[in-house]
């Protein structure tokens, strides 16, 4: 008798501890890939489906001694803009929450490209693997490589992050994480730095 139950012990112990290890591993399986879009079809559109808002202003003067550079190799610095609003957002090919957010960007620039905003949308990888990128997902809103470190107002070590100037140079907006850029909360806020 104490033989059947050493082994039915020994047996159900081990599948326990099999179940415990593989609970998590399915767990972040399924976690990972709601996340990054990749292994669901129509992904990233869960993904922007569950964006938020975008968030509240803030109000600090930033330093723009910095150059990017186009896909197509023109040099763009932030004296182009002078006086101009300027919708600046951070990004990766291999980040998930940026590629969540890019299709509200991509409205938010078609209802506003005409309002004399300037849009720039930055990554640190190289122009040759970001065109790719680009070309593949259809976006039209300008993008751009960094060409040296941004000014320190601008480090976030974190991306997505946007950051929405005035037309004085003052950061009116800083977020830092994906957002639906495309609300009607985020037009009004930038429509109304325009006037």
């Amino acid at each position: 008798m104490t033989e059947i139950l050493n082994k039915n012990f020994f047996f159900g112990g081990s599948a326990g501890i099999v179940i415990i290890i593989l609970i998590p591993v399915v767990e972040g399986y399924l976690f990972i890939g709601w996340y990054s879009g990749e292994n669901l079809p129509g992904g990233e559109k869960i993904l922007e489906s569950s964006l938020e808002a975008s968030p509240l202003p803030s109000a600090v003067l930033a330093d723009y001694d910095w150059t990017v550079q186009s896909l197509e190799g023109q040099d763009f610095k932030r004296t182009n803009a002078k006086w101009k609003v300027v919708f600046l957002n951070f990004w990766a090919t291999w980040c998930s929450p940026c590629i969540a957010e890019m299709p509200s960007i991509q409205r938010l620039y078609e209802k506003l490209k005409d309002k004399g905003i300037v849009f720039a949308c930055i990554s640190n990888e190289e122009a040759s693997k970001v065109s790719r990128f680009v070309r593949r997902k259809g976006f039209t809103f300008p993008i751009y490589t960094m060409r040296g470190l941004p000014p320190v107002v601008f480090n976030t070590q974190r991306v997505p992050a946007t950051f929405i100037l005035s037309r004085d140079g003052r950061i009116a907006l800083e977020h830092i994480g994906s957002a639906k850029w495309d609300d009607n909360k985020s037009v009004d806020f930038i429509k109304g730095l325009i006037k």
